[in-house]
């Protein structure tokens, strides 16, 4: 199936008019809480209706599609969850839609899957490498930006005036690129960590939390992708630095770089 001017409201929207759609939140950190939440007004603001996914429910290869939350959660060498869920639920699907991600390794399940896998890559590298693996545009592959850019802000943001300068919200774990301590750290997106993200309500609380801790600043320097993200739609100054793999400069490059010219990518020496 190919649809001109291929986009993911497109595309929910012809699955929507003949399948169930079924909405699996991927696991991760509050970040992936912000994408959770995205997701969800993004769905009710295109008036996209959906259950979300339970464990031991039955699901059907011809009546339901279900819509993986993607992110950065389909790493191979950092994460498995994402992978090891679909592997397990693919086969109750009549497709399994991915929604923005970017994707580094597992060729075999991408390969294997071609057919009953639609991927949104959130960035070129990840667009690239799964057209390289057979991927068709606009038939199971399109480039998109990540979820979080459909944030409604409305719902997040309050009256907070910025009376801080600078906030450094670095990562503390295995994406960190120089596994350096930094003083005066913040890395408040491990606030919540897990498989948490199926309840719309804490992931738009835990949103709201994450944009709340941001306003009070001015300059926000970090190396993580969500709060950079957040931090460019709340018109700050970003200093934003690369994790450990290409994730946070491709998705710069993609999403970042002509939008937002208060969010600065900061190369390594």
């Amino acid at each position: 199936m190919k649809i001109e001017n291929m986009s993911f409201l497109n595309l929910l929207k012809l699955y929507h008019s003949t399948y169930r759609l079924v909405y699996k939140a991927n696991p991760g950190n509050a970040g992936d809480g912000v994408i959770a939440a995205a997701t969800y007004d993004f769905m009710e603001s295109n008036s996209l209706k959906y259950e979300q996914f339970r464990f031991g429910e039955a699901y059907s290869n011809t009546k339901d599609v279900l819509i993986f939350g993607g992110g950065g959660n389909l790493i191979e060498g950092l994460y498995s969850e994402g992978r090891d869920f679909l592997s397990d639920n693919i086969k109750n699907f009549a497709k399994v839609i991915i929604m923005p991600s970017t994707i580094k390794g597992y060729e075999d399940f991408f390969t294997i899957n071609k057919e009953s896998l639609i991927v949104c890559a959130r960035e070129e590298i990840t667009f690239n490498s799964l057209l390289g693996l057979g991927y068709e545009k606009d038939t199971n592959l399109i480039l998109a930006h990540d979820m979080a850019f459909y944030l409604d802000k409305s719902k997040y943001i309050n009256s907070i005036i910025p009376f801080k300068g600078e906030v450094k919200c670095f990562r503390t774990d295995n994406e960190s690129l120089d596994k350096q301590w930094k003083d005066n750290n913040h890395d408040i997106s491990l606030t919540w960590n897990g498989d948490y993200w199926d309840n719309q309500y804490l992931a738009r609380s835990s949103t709201e939390c994450l944009i709340s801790f941001l306003q009070q600043y001015s300059v926000i320097s970090t190396d993580r992708l969500h709060i950079a993200i957040l931090g460019s739609l709340l018109d700050k100054e970003v200093n934003f630095y690369p994790n450990s793999y290409y994730k946070n400069q491709a998705v710069y490059n993609n999403s970042l770089i002509n939008l937002y010219p208060k969010t600065y990518f900061i190369s390594p020496l």
